[in-house]
Order: structure tokens, then C-alpha cells, then sequence
């Protein structure tokens, strides 16, 4: 799978709960998405490169495929309707979506600028194109489910 089938079934999702997305919002849900998907199957989700840019994690084919909005929402009629490209995906999509979706892209990509963050082990000023390796990625996310399964639900 390609980051760009996984940034369509994102805005496939996004545009049902009326929620349009702008390509840096999109960039931070599909590296999110990786992300947890990454620690939680401890596979890839899809096999495209992530790299540390000024704005946080970026996925270079899916800046490519997006850059053309700027920082305007990507328009919604441009969206396909219909399922997403594989079903047993969408509550894992949804649950990103309802989580994460909410935040501007600034609130994102401050989100992933956090100390410790991924993002923050490799990002170099004036450096492009530095890959962030999955295994800190995969560690950082890692740390987030521990800490969920370790916090007690309420009765």
C-alpha cells in the first residue's frame, strides 16, 4: 500500500463527517495513522518514505501529490465517494480521524515537534531530506499504547 491510498481513505472518511482537510492536516493524520498502525501490528502501513522537514514528519509523494491546495482545504468534491480502498481499515481510519482530525495542521505538526518526538531525534536546520527510521517511529508509538493500556478505564 502507497501513502497516497491511505491519505484517499482518510479523506474518504474526513469528507463523510464533513470535515474538510488541508494537506498539512492530511500530511500529520497519514504520519499518525503510520505511526500507530506501526506500533500497534509492528508492520509498515504503507512502504513510502517519511522525512523530517521545518513543519514536522512528511511523506515527500504524498507533499507532491498535495502541494498544489497550499495551505487551502483540499476541496471535497475531488474526493471519490464510496468505501474505502480496504474495509477491515476503517474503524482504524475513523477512530484517527475522530481523534486527530479536530487539530489544525499547526496544532499537528506542533504535536509531532514535541520533545523526544520522533521528528525532534532527527530534524536538523538547513538539512533536507533526513528519513526518520521507523524503529523511532515505531518506539515513540509504542510508548503511547503502554501508556494507554496502563491507565485504568473507568467503571
Amino acid at each position: 500500500m502507497s501513502a497516497q491510498v491511505v491519505a484517499d481513505d482518510i479523506l474518504k472518511i474526513a469528507k463523510r463527517r464533513g470535515m474538510p482537510l488541508t494537506p498539512m492536516q492530511l500530511m500529520k493524520l497519514v504520519y499518525i495513522s503510520y505511526g500507530w498502525y506501526l506500533a500497534m501490528h509492528n508492520d509498515k502501513l504503507f512502504n513510502d518514505r517519511i522525512e523530517a522537514w521545518k513543519y514536522g514528519p512528511v511523506i515527500p509523494n504524498l507533499y507532491q501529490a498535495t502541494k498544489r491546495f497550499g495551505r487551502g482545504e483540499i476541496p471535497t468534491d475531488l474526493v471519490a465517494d464510496g468505501p474505502i480502498s480496504n474495509p477491515s481499515m476503517e474503524a482504524f481510519y475513523d477512530s484517527i480521524v475522530e481523534n486527530y482530525g479536530k487539530y489544525s495542521g499547526i496544532a499537528l505538526s506542533n504535536l509531532t515537534h514535541r520533545q523526544g518526538t520522533p521528528w525532534q531525534r532527527v530534524f536538523q536546520t538547513n538539512v533536507m531530506s533526513t528519513e526518520i527510521p521507523d524503529e523511532y517511529i515505531r518506539d515513540h508509538y509504542q510508548q503511547g499504547l503502554d501508556a494507554r493500556r496502563a491507565t485504568p478505564t473507568p467503571a
